[in-house]
């Protein structure tokens, strides 16, 4: 199964995105932030990863660094 990382702080986003990913038979991961995107991450290996720029904490492009 493929497997999506959302990582944005927007709830109708994330659950809009989230339907949608899961319609299509992804397992889907979510974050609000950019700090609990790094959490997950430890324990998950994504396909893709959506992430937001500006969110609190941890914002995408703090997190993106990270990831790479």
């Amino acid at each position: 199964m493929r497997k999506i990382l959302i990582v944005d702080d927007e709830p109708n986003i994330v659950m809009t995105l989230e339907y949608a990913f899961k319609k299509q038979n992804f397992e889907v991961y979510i974050a609000r932030d950019g700090s609990e995107a790094l959490q997950i991450l430890k324990n998950n290996v994504p396909d893709v990863v959506l992430l937001d720029i500006m969110m609190p904490n941890v914002d995408g492009y703090q997190t993106l660094e990270y990831i790479k």
